[in-house]
């Protein structure tokens, strides 16, 4: 992920974007206190008020990415039961998509629920 191009990206995306409506949030390893909630806790806490624009430049995709690759990264996140057996690390998986769209959903809300 790293020297994958994100910074010159969001450069090139956002050039003809007023930067007075923008923030960007860089993420880094999780701290002690981010590894004390789930992992969406710090994304959510970083969210744009609205009216404004939120760039993350790395995210909580990374724990479906990075930490499926590294799964003993995991070991530090003090997750309830872990680790999981072989045979439930694909419904732990499958639960964090479901997190993550989810989240995305709550997100994109632009009126009252009917």
């Amino acid at each position: 992920m790293d020297a994958a191009g994100k910074d010159g990206t969001i450069k090139h995306v956002m050039s003809g974007v007023n930067p007075q409506g923008c923030q960007v949030c860089s993420f880094k390893a999780p701290s002690a206190e981010e590894l004390n909630h789930d992992f969406l806790w710090r994304c959510v806490k970083q969210l744009p008020e609205k009216g404004r624009i939120g760039i993350f430049n790395r995210s909580y995709y990374e724990e479906v990415l990075v930490t499926r690759v590294h799964p003993n990264l995991l070991d530090y996140q003090k997750l309830p039961g872990w680790p999981v057996s072989k045979e439930k690390m694909e419904e732990f998986w499958k639960q964090r998509y479901s997190d993550i769209n989810h989240f995305e959903q709550h997100l994109n809300i632009t009126g009252p629920l009917s």
